[in-house]
């Protein structure tokens, strides 16, 4: 399917004078980053087609009649398999009539030297994420190009025989065998491969290549200069056969479909077989609205200043711990500054939850008055959620009132005023890119989709020292004054304990012991089965295998250590005092307590996945790259590691991942990347982070795409996938051969006002929802793993392995 609709090409290119480029996407996962820079560098229009749209394929010739050029992006694959090129093969078979430029890169460039008589060959280590200096002929497309350093992501090679350069020196002669190639650049550094073709041009026709992605966002300006400089050649050729797009309306408008790539969580179910769905689903918005009482939100709110008032403290004083909340604990982490509390309130609180394997959405206040719908899509889910939002939006229906002094206004300091908490799971992202799930993946009793829509919440801001107690329900002062007393009262005894010099008041210490004694009790008999290393490092050498064959630059392998513990008198591990142990013993930014729906989550992820605040501003932070601490591991030590080709290739990769996902929805104009590859200190393990940022173009009425676009068009999160991201977990999921479940995914909420967090469900630990049920035992899992390159050693794969499942698995070792 071709995204944006061609008709009216011709009426902007009479009235602008713009040129119209057809992008060739072979399901890369960088695709939107050059599109950006080519509608930045060049100031035209773009229009992707996918290399299996067989529509377009069918009609190509009428398709290419609409536009000046074609480039013809990266993927994964090998250019002689026909199932990974699709209709870019049309391309190199044109009449003489029917001929206009078209610019390779990567598998584009291998395709068109492949076509025209050039072997494609496994590199000898493959070049993903690796940067260097390419030597060029400064001449046609390289003319006045001068310093460029560009980044590879290829396994495979051109080969031209006779013009392989010896000693360093590049060929930039023609020879018998590809006569129509003439090599422009090389890469001259490579010591393991040998001098490598990054660039040539047909000689006769109008085609162009370069290996090297000048898209990334370690290229060098030169870069973009060198579009520009290629596109100064394709139009002198265009000039030259006078080729100019027809001013009227031309034949081709009847295969160009018009949709959008990036389409927003609001947009209509326009097929009449989801009608009837999309109907039932959009009683789930109503559902939340009566569930208020109200048909203009208001916000009642109350500030206090509680000097770092513990979260752990204000649960259990309110008696929530043996309840369905949900906690997003910053765990008084340097990094961290929120923590949020949302209250589920039994009987009332509509909670929302979807099964990825046979699309089932359930929706409801209790198991009594629950509704379930059959979707076609995950896509119809959505919309629903952001309608959700959008209806209960303080700022637009209603207002807010502070019940400390009687004032009106909303606490914009506090980054949630209610909505929707929860997670998503790695599966409910994986059909987000359809990718078919695991089989096994049916067995499954716990939601991919776990949302509770949160009316009464309570804010921490350990940085300020305010704490923020919010209701979005009606005449709800009385709950609000309760939680202020209880502020009040864990105050005057911490003041009291202080003075006595004594952490916890004797009824919590005595409490905390009996807990911890149970708990120890239980975990002292617990089994645990961690994955062997035989079989972790032969999967490792299946991914590199993969990637030495081109159908990936980085597979981010997992698997999963079993904890099984024994219920005494019907009772296993209190999962809120296994919570307050892992939070001691690991301490991170993202920590997470969750019962909700059949799911118990208890994490100290270090990572954020996306968060965007009310005004439209979006970041992500990746983690890529890890060191374990140890005595002997200094900050330096760890630095210099961290530094090294193969770290930096490891984040590099997702970083420019990131920036295609978050393009694809705000455009790449407003994407930028402050932080790239900087190394931060956790309680257990150095890593490698960067920040990646953007800004909603429309923020305000809520018109555009909104933060919800953005978290849907990023799943599953790259860090935990690899790249290309489609084909990575393709490859993934048949090498663990089991889901992952909600590690991987993401836990966080949508805030009412428009903003959002969340971040990637790592070092954490789930309970088996089925293991109440079966008798004796429990079950937990954990999550753990690493991004697999073709740098990586099995060994050490491995270990790093170890060393993020060690993080969370700290809580079950018994003292």
């Amino acid at each position: 399917m071709l995204h944006a609709a061609a008709s009216s090409y011709a009426t902007d290119s009479a009235a602008e004078g713009r040129r119209h480029i057809l992008y060739v996407d072979a399901y890369d996962s960088f695709s939107n980053s050059i599109i950006g820079l080519l509608e930045h560098s060049l100031g035209a229009s773009v229009t992707t087609v996918r290399i299996d749209d067989r529509q377009a394929s069918a009609n190509i010739i009428q398709v290419l009649k609409a536009f000046d050029a074609v480039v013809v992006g990266p993927g994964p694959g090998h250019p002689a398999n026909s199932d990974d090129v699709g209709l870019i093969n049309h391309l190199w078979k044109l009449s003489a009539d029917d001929l206009l430029p078209v610019f390779g890169i990567c598998l584009g460039f291998q395709s068109l030297c492949l076509a025209h008589g050039a072997s494609i060959k496994r590199l000898k280590q493959a070049r993903h994420g690796i940067i260097s200096n390419i030597a060029h002929s400064r001449t046609d497309m390289f003319k006045g190009i001068a310093g460029l350093r560009a980044t590879q992501y290829h396994s495979l090679h051109v080969d031209l025989a006779a013009n392989r350069s010896e000693g360093g020196q590049a060929h930039w002669t023609t020879n018998s065998k590809c006569p129509h190639i003439q090599p422009l650049a090389w890469d001259v550094e490579d010591e393991i491969n040998g001098p490598v073709l990054m660039a040539a041009r047909h000689t006769t026709k109008p085609f162009w290549g370069v290996q090297f992605h000048p898209e990334s966002i370690c290229t060098s300006k030169e870069g973009s200069r060198l579009l520009q400089r290629w596109w100064v050649q394709a139009k002198a050729w265009l000039t030259s056969r006078s080729r100019m797009v027809a001013p009227e309306h031309t034949a081709a408008s009847r295969y160009l479909l018009p949709t959008s790539t990036t389409a927003t969580a609001r947009d209509a179910i326009r097929t009449e077989a989801e009608y009837e769905q999309s109907s039932a689903v959009s009683s789930l918005a109503k559902a939340i609205r009566l569930s208020t009482g109200s048909q203009a939100t208001q916000l009642q709110w109350t500030r206090h200043s509680t000097d770092q008032i513990s979260p752990i403290v204000l649960v259990e004083m309110l008696g929530l711990d043996m309840d369905e909340i949900i906690l997003l604990d910053s765990q008084n982490h340097n990094m961290g500054r929120f923590s949020l509390l949302g209250v589920v309130v039994p009987g009332e609180t509509v909670k929302v939850t979807y099964r990825a394997w046979d699309r089932t959405l359930r929706y409801g206040t209790c198991s009594d008055d629950e509704r379930c719908v059959q979707l076609q899509s995950i896509n119809q889910i959505w919309s629903v959620l952001q309608e959700s939002i959008d209806l209960h939006d303080p700022k637009m229906y209603g207002h807010g009132q502070d019940s400390n002094s009687g004032s009106g206004g909303l606490p914009c300091d506090s980054p949630f005023w209610g909505g929707f908490m929860g997670y998503i799971s790695y599966e409910a992202g994986l059909e987000t890119i359809d990718v078919e799930l695991h089989e096994s993946a049916t067995s499954s009793t716990i939601p991919d989709i776990n949302f509770a829509f949160v009316h009464r919440s309570v804010v921490i801001d350990h940085a300020t020292g305010q704490t923020y107690v919010q209701s979005l329900l009606p005449n709800d002062s009385s709950w609000i004054a309760h939680v202020r007393r209880t502020i009040h009262e864990i105050l005057q005894s911490r003041a009291a304990v202080s003075q006595s010099q004594i952490t916890r008041g004797d009824i919590t210490v005595t409490r905390e012991l009996r807990d911890d004694l149970e708990m120890e009790t239980r975990l002292g008999l617990s089994q645990i089965s961690t994955p062997q290393e035989r079989q972790y490092r032969n999967k490792v050498l299946r991914c590199q295998e993969s990637l030495a064959a081109g159908d990936s630059y980085e597979l981010c392998l997992t698997d999963e250590t079993l904890i099984t513990v024994p219920r005494i008198d019907d009772k296993g591990v209190n999962p809120w005092t296994l919570y307050k142990k892992l939070r001691r013993k690991n301490p991170a930014p993202y920590g997470a307590y969750l019962r909700l729906s059949n799911a118990t989550v208890v994490g100290t992820s270090p990572e954020r996945f996306l968060k965007w605040n009310r005004e439209g501003h979006c970041q992500f932070r990746p983690i890529k790259g890890t060191v374990k601490k140890s005595p002997s591991m200094t900050r330096e030590t760890a630095h210099n590691i961290l530094n090294s080709s193969k770290e930096q290739a490891e984040n590099l990769m997702i970083v420019d991942l990131i920036r295609h996902d978050l393009s694809g929805v705000i455009g790449a104009e407003h994407c930028s990347v402050p932080k790239l590859m900087t190394v931060e200190e956790y309680e257990h393990v150095y890593q490698l982070v960067s920040v990646i940022e953007g800004k909603l173009p429309c923020s305000q009425g809520r018109e555009g795409p909104t933060g919800l676009d953005v978290l849907k068009a990023s799943l599953p999160p790259g860090s935990m996938t690899g790249a290309p991201k489609k084909r990575s977990c393709e490859i993934l999921r048949d090498i663990e051969q089991r889901p992952r479940g909600i590690y991987s995914g993401v836990l966080g909420y949508l805030d009412v006002g428009g903003a959002g967090d969340f971040s990637v469900v790592i070092r954490t630990a789930i309970r088996d929802a089925g293991c109440v049920s079966r008798g004796n035992v429990e079950t937990w899992r954990i999550g753990a793993g690493g991004a697999v390159t073709i740098q990586s050693t099995d060994r050490g794969e491995y270990l790093e392995m170890e060393t993020k499942v060690m993080t969370a698995l700290t809580a079950f070792q018994s003292k």
